[in-house]
C-alpha cells in the first residue's frame, strides 16, 4: 500500500486516456488545485479498465476505504468481487472519499534522450602535409651521377633490371 508523507494512504497514479490521474483520500483533496480536479463520471468510466490493467492500485485504494480484499478467488467469485469493488470506488468517488486530479503527464509520452557530451572534445584530425618534389629528392645532380656511373659498371639499378639482365645472359 502506498502512503503519502503524512503517513496516510495515498496517492495512486493511475494512467488515462490521455491523462495520468492521481487519486487522493477526500480528507487530503484540499491541498489538491480543485483547477485540476476530474470529475468523478470521467473517472468511474475508466473503473473497469484499470480493474483489468491496475488491478493492484485500486485493492489498495478500496483497503485504504476499509474493505478487504480477498485473496486466491475463483474465476466466478472474482468477478463478483470486482464488482463489488468497482460499485464501492464509485460511491467513494460520488460522495468524494476519494478525489482525482489530472496530472500534467501525457499518457505514452515519448522522448529520446540528449546524447551524453564527451567527456574530452576529440582533436582534429591532423592535416597533410605537403612534400615539395625537391624535398624528396634533395641532390637530383648527385643522383644521376650515381646512376650513370653503376651504368658503366654494370651494376644493375634494380631487381626487376638484374632479373632480365640473368634472362637474358641465360637464353
Amino acid at each position: 500500500m502506498s502512503f503519502s508523507r503524512f503517513g496516510r494512504p495515498g496517492p495512486w497514479r493511475l494512467r488515462g486516456r490521455p491523462q495520468h490521474y492521481e487519486v487522493v483520500l477526500g480528507s487530503d483533496a484540499a491541498a489538491a488545485d480543485t483547477g485540476l480536479q476530474v470529475p468523478s463520471a470521467f473517472i468511474c468510466w475508466h473503473l473497469d479498465h484499470w480493474l483489468t490493467y491496475a488491478r493492484s492500485t485500486l485493492l489498495e485504494m478500496y483497503e485504504a476505504l476499509g474493505g478487504h480484499a480477498p485473496r486466491g478467488l475463483s474465476s466466478l467469485e472474482r468477478s463478483r468481487n470486482d464488482q463489488r469493488i468497482r460499485e464501492r470506488l464509485v460511491r467513494a468517488f460520488e460522495q468524494g472519499e476519494l478525489v482525482a486530479v489530472r496530472v500534467d503527464e501525457p499518457a505514452g509520452a515519448w522522448f529520446w534522450p540528449e546524447p551524453p557530451e564527451p567527456i574530452r572534445p576529440e582533436p582534429p584530425a591532423p592535416r597533410p602535409v605537403a612534400v615539395i618534389e625537391e624535398e624528396l629528392f634533395p641532390d637530383a645532380a648527385r643522383q644521376a651521377e650515381t646512376l650513370r656511373r653503376a651504368a658503366e659498371q654494370g651494376v644493375p639499378f634494380c631487381e626487376e633490371c638484374e632479373r632480365r639482365r640473368k634472362q637474358r645472359a641465360a637464353a
